[in-house]
């Protein structure tokens, strides 16, 4: 795994990205989700190590409901 740059606080949504070999609107969209935590400096979001290590160690362990487009879940 990639270090973070020391003068930034985390990776980036384009950084863990390309780092999970998905687009950076997937990592955005886990965010909001909230499947994958972040956290925010001004307007950036920024993912730390960790995050991304609790990310993988969750994924996949519950029943995702995407309740996005559907008036009710869709499975």
């Amino acid at each position: 795994m990639q270090t973070p740059n020391p003068l930034v606080p985390g990776f980036t949504s384009k950084e863990v990205a390309a780092m999970l070999g998905v687009k950076p609107s997937t990592v955005r969209s886990w965010i909001s989700r909230r499947e994958m935590r972040a956290f925010k400096v001004d307007n950036r979001r920024y993912i730390s190590p960790q995050q991304i290590q609790e990310f993988h160690s969750n994924r996949g362990k519950t029943e995702y409901v995407d309740m996005t487009y559907a008036n009710g879940p869709v499975r």
